[in-house]
């Protein structure tokens, strides 16, 4: 009997050593800093993230970046993130509407992956290298839900407000004459029509003059697209992935809003989410057009409108 006790003794320490031998390996390096200019902001600066721990980033053009990052959040959850970088001061560089197959419509609004719309409004001189899904759209219909402009032809000039769809049709995103970025709501958005070069649609004002807004109105985690702007001339794509335990389960609107805040943002703003969040980018050395996040359709949603990046490239 003695010796069975010992035998139960030496099987009870080993499967305890292992395991935690086993716990010891796979937890996670919570003392990585941030290696990017990017990662670090958020990693110093953001009250909602806890840990970083990767990130990496690569130039596209010049005056564009891209810049991935891993981190897990204060609650414990964990996100996959894009950020693309945008110096609106360098003069090669221009942020402008896509539309699919590149026309200027008004009515009859088709739907387009990234890809294809990039390929086809890529051209000498216009070069596309970057590219986020915009506004949200009535999937019942195809109506887009807020204004377009292109190119400062005014294709759209109305908002689709549903009760249905609260967090949409909200307020816009533009790009001015002089190159300036706007966000604002959409009740300002008819006295300054006319200044509005490049502009859609969006929802929910995750970052106003500065300040992130109370959104408890706005529950809700998913798949995020966001653009933010500092008012030294920096503009921000930041694309979240989500919905996948393993991987990156989405963000708040409020946790979206510090995120910006932690970049020097002034204004941010949510764009379509969900399946609608993609973005894509000009391979730097292979010269394709590249998926960088992993959409929830496991494939390129079809969608209305994009924010795109161009660079004057032969």
């Amino acid at each position: 009997m003695k010796n069975m006790l010992n035998l139960y003794t030496l099987v009870a320490v080993t499967m305890l050593s292992s395991c935690t031998e086993k716990l010891v390996m796979t937890t996670p390096d919570t003392s990585y800093r941030a290696r990017t200019e990017v990662g670090a902001m958020l990693q110093d600066n953001c009250p909602v993230i806890a840990h970083t721990y990767a990130d990496s980033t690569f130039l596209l053009a010049r005056g564009v970046t891209e810049t991935d990052v891993h981190v897990q959040l204060v609650n414990g959850k964990v996100e996959h993130m894009y950020f693309i970088r945008i110096d609106l001061d360098d003069p090669g560089v221009t942020v402008k509407v896509g539309m699919p197959y590149d026309v200027d419509v008004t009515s009859g609004f088709q739907r387009q992956t990234l890809t294809e719309m990039a390929s086809w409004m890529d051209a000498p001189g216009k070069r596309v290298v970057a590219m986020v899904n915009a506004d949200f759209w009535d999937v019942s219909n195809g109506d887009i839900r807020g204004p377009i402009h292109r190119n400062g032809n005014v294709l759209k000039d109305t908002f689709i407000y549903s009760e249905k769809l609260y967090q949409q049709a909200l307020s816009f995103m533009a790009i001015d004459w002089e190159g300036t970025p706007i966000i604002r709501d959409s009740v300002e958005y008819r006295p300054m029509k006319k200044d509005l070069k490049e502009c859609t649609g969006s929802g929910v004002i995750v970052l106003r003059d500065g300040i992130v807004p109370d959104q408890t109105n706005y529950p809700g985690r998913d798949p995020r697209t966001c653009i933010g702007y500092t008012d030294d001339g920096i503009l921000y794509f930041l694309v979240c992935d989500g919905r996948s335990q393993l991987w990156s389960l989405g963000l708040d609107y409020e946790e979206m809003g510090h995120i910006m805040s932690a970049l020097g943002c002034s204004w941010a703003v949510n764009f379509d989410g969900g399946g609608s969040t993609e973005l894509i980018v000009r391979h730097p050395s292979a010269d394709v057009f590249q998926i960088r996040n992993r959409p929830t359709d496991g494939a390129e949603r079809p969608v209305v409108n994009t924010w795109t990046v161009c660079v004057n490239e032969p």
